[in-house]
């Protein structure tokens, strides 16, 4: 599968943003992907370069409508 970018995320339209996600997460799914091949259904890619490592990072990247989560960690504990 595809491992190297040829268009920016945040300028291609192959690339979606979620309606109650970060607004730097994006998502491309693979339509013709073989999952029993071992290729992914679908990439994500983090506009600030943090994607999510971990299925519990994926979830809050998911449900961060207005700001990354991350910062928002941060900023609580500063």
């Amino acid at each position: 599968m595809a491992t190297v970018l040829h268009q920016h995320p945040k300028e291609s339209p192959n690339w979606r943003k979620h309606k109650n996600a970060c607004p730097n997460y994006r998502e491309r799914w693979f339509r013709d992907s073989d999952p029993f091949a071992g290729e992914p259904l679908y990439q994500v890619f983090c506009l600030m370069g943090t994607p999510p490592l971990t299925q519990e990072e994926q979830d809050k990247c998911l449900h961060s409508r207005c700001r990354c989560w991350r910062l928002a960690e941060q900023k609580k504990e500063a």
